[in-house]
C-alpha cells in the first residue's frame, strides 16, 4: 500500500496545487477587474461577488487537499499533555482516525447538499446558475481531499525543518 500511496500522492498533490493556484488567480483577476470597472469606469462586473464566493469555496477545498495530504493542520495543543499521559502510544492514531472520519462526514454532507440542490433545482441568487454544479464541485474536492489524507497517512511523516515549516512533500 505504501508504494501505491508514494506513486499516487505526488501527482494528486500537484493537481491540487495547480487547481488551488488557478482558482486563486482567477479570483484575484476577477476582483481586480471588478474594482477597476466599478471605480474607474462606473461599470462593475455583474455577479462578480457571487462568482468570487464560489471561487473561494473551491479554493478552500482545493487547498484542504494539500493540508490533509501533508497533515499540516493547525493544531491547538491545549490538551496534548493530558492526552499523552492517557494514550502515550495511540494518541496520534486516535487523532488521525477522528480526522479521517470527520473529513468523510464533511464529504458525505456536501454530496447530500449537492443532491438536494439539484433535486429542488436551486439557482444562485444573482446569476441564476445551477447551485448544484458548484456544490458538486466542492463535494468532489472534499472527496479528493479525503483520498489525499488517507494516502498521506500511509506514508511516513516527513520531518519539518524549523526554518521551512511548509516543506512537507
Amino acid at each position: 500500500m505504501r508504494a501505491f500511496a508514494q506513486a499516487l500522492l505526488p501527482p494528486l498533490i500537484r493537481v491540487c496545487e495547480i487547481a488551488a493556484a488557478a482558482l486563486l488567480f482567477i479570483m484575484m483577476m476577477l476582483t481586480f477587474a471588478d474594482v477597476v470597472g466599478r471605480y474607474i469606469f462606473a461599470a462593475p462586473i455583474f455577479g462578480a461577488a457571487e462568482m468570487i464566493q464560489f471561487l473561494l469555496a473551491m479554493t478552500i477545498f482545493a487547498g484542504l487537499c494539500l493540508v490533509n495530504a501533508r497533515d499540516d493542520h493547525i493544531t491547538v495543543e491545549l490538551f496534548e499533555p493530558q492526552l499523552d499521559r492517557l494514550f502515550p502510544t495511540s494518541r496520534r492514531i486516535i487523532v488521525q482516525i477522528f480526522s479521517v472520519g470527520m473529513m468523510a462526514v464533511i464529504a458525505y454532507q456536501l454530496f447530500q447538499f449537492a443532491l438536494h440542490a439539484e433535486k429542488i433545482g436551486r439557482k444562485t441568487v444573482v446569476l441564476e446558475w445551477s447551485f448544484a454544479s458548484v456544490a458538486f464541485t466542492v463535494a468532489g474536492l472534499s472527496v479528493v481531499s479525503l483520498i489525499a489524507q488517507i494516502l498521506g497517512l500511509m506514508l511516513p511523516r516527513p520531518v519539518h525543518h524549523p526554518d521551512d515549516p511548509g516543506a512537507a512533500l
